[in-house]
């Protein structure tokens, strides 16, 4: 049975998280955030972006809506373009019901393979592909003495209780 409650709460670390990594940001300057660094997207911006389009991709799949261009934009503020993706997040998964989230969903990624999930486990994939992706991005910050601090579950989980 889907636990829709965890659901939630998985979408409430996500955005608990990546709030953390946008606190440890604030104040670089657009030069530091697009440097070229050694990472899979190649600067903090372009991690940046990709955890934010990721967001915007995966809900239009879920609502059946047209995907959004997944060109970077320039983002005057990370803060409210991630918060505005939060809510949305968040609206959608406290508007699910049992049988939505066992819904299975149609989508075709990158690979041009066409796939069918169901609805909970695509949120679960979400949140996870966060933490991945946020981890990377955290071990950029850190070598730049901007370290986001600890973004385990656990300590979400303390925080929140």
């Amino acid at each position: 049975m889907v636990d829709l409650e965890q659901l939630g709460r998985a979408i409430a670390y996500n955005q608990w998280a990546d709030e953390k990594l946008l606190a440890a940001v604030d104040g670089m300057r657009t030069e530091e955030l697009e440097r070229p660094r050694e990472a899979y997207f190649g600067s903090v911006a372009n991690n940046l972006w990709h955890m934010l389009i990721v967001h915007r991709l995966w809900l239009a799949r879920w609502k059946g809506d047209p995907l959004p261009p997944v060109e970077r934009p320039v983002i005057p503020s990370w803060r409210a373009a991630y918060a505005a993706s939060h809510a949305a997040l968040r609206e959608y998964v406290a508007s699910l019901t049992a049988a939505d989230v066992t819904r299975r969903v149609k989508y075709t990624p990158r690979s041009g393979v066409p796939r069918e999930q169901p609805l909970d486990q695509l949120i679960l994939h979400l949140t996870n592909h966060g933490t991945a992706h946020r981890a990377e991005t955290g071990l950029l910050l850190e070598r730049l003495g901007r370290s986001p601090g600890d973004l385990d579950y656990t300590v979400f989980m303390n925080e929140v209780q």
